[in-house]
């Protein structure tokens, strides 16, 4: 796990649930044995899009709502190449709401992992697409006046084919939901639940982890039954929906790559960088 490690420390308030997060992330990519050559990850804007910078493998930090056209294109070009995104509620439902539906309808072979915090963290507490209806926040002191999106709920009707909830503070059932989420092949999304030890004032960690319940039916292929338990279980965790269909390169590529690129490791690239010093 060290060698996953950088040098840069996580920059994150203290005692933020985003460390159980990172700590599931570091687990999973090591025990599925990725290294520079098998892996991209690809982070948006936020606090979470911080955690490119802790991973010791490919990582590319995007625009404000763009991780999944730009690991669209990654996958594209090489569907070898295992590609995980990882953002926040408001870069993936908000500005990258559109991606997130039409990536998921094309059931891309991407797994995207969002830390579900309810706020815009890192710019100070603002209300988020999955703040909860009345939450005070730095833009809504009267309370919050629209209804959250479901991310889960979302998910299925966008047609991903592997939809998953997890808590962030139970690393280990967050680590064996992601390696499930990988494994997957289609449009994989593990919403992780991680509530903003700062900014979100509806209820103190302690008091949302004593409500995380278990998911009754898991697994479901039953797309109606799993769409009827997204709108029931909100601190439920486990995997709601899963299902195989063709993705989008099996359909459209059909294994003819026009430009396909390859990921080096690191000694070859010291040696072609020392050609340019």
């Amino acid at each position: 796990m060290k060698e996953l490690q950088t040098e840069i420390r996580p920059q994150w308030c203290p005692g933020c649930t985003y460390f159980a997060d990172l700590q599931a992330v570091y687990k999973t990519f090591v025990d599925m044995g990725f290294d520079e050559t098998s892996l991209v990850v690809v982070g948006g804007i936020g606090c979470t899009g911080r955690i490119t910078s802790y991973i010791n493998l490919y990582t590319i930090h995007t625009l404000h709502g763009r991780p999944l056209p730009v690991a669209l294109g990654f996958k594209l070009s090489n569907p070898s190449i295992n590609v995980v995104v990882i953002s926040g509620d408001g870069d993936l439902l908000s500005i990258g709401g559109t991606h997130f539906i039409h990536t998921a309808r094309k059931n891309i072979d991407l797994t995207v992992l969002m830390f579900d915090n309810f706020v815009y963290g890192l710019t100070k507490g603002q209300v988020s697409p999955t703040s909860p209806h009345n939450l005070v926040t730095s833009t809504t002191p009267q309370g919050n006046f629209d209804e959250p999106v479901n991310p889960i709920s979302l998910a299925l009707v966008s047609g991903a084919t592997f939809v998953a909830q997890a808590f962030a503070l139970d690393v280990n059932k967050t680590f064996n939901i992601i390696k499930e989420a990988i494994k997957h092949k289609g449009f994989s999304f593990v919403n992780i639940l991680s509530p903003c030890i700062t900014y979100y004032r509806a209820e103190d960690v302690k008091t949302f982890k004593n409500k995380i319940r278990e998911l009754e039916d898991q697994y479901s292929t039953d797309l109606s039954k799993a769409i009827y338990n997204s709108t029931l279980y909100h601190y439920y965790t486990g995997v709601f929906y899963k299902v195989d269909r063709p993705t989008f390169d099996e359909n459209v590529l059909k294994g003819n790559i026009p430009l396909k690129t390859e990921l080096y490791q690191k000694e070859r690239i010291k040696k072609l960088l020392q050609n340019y010093s």
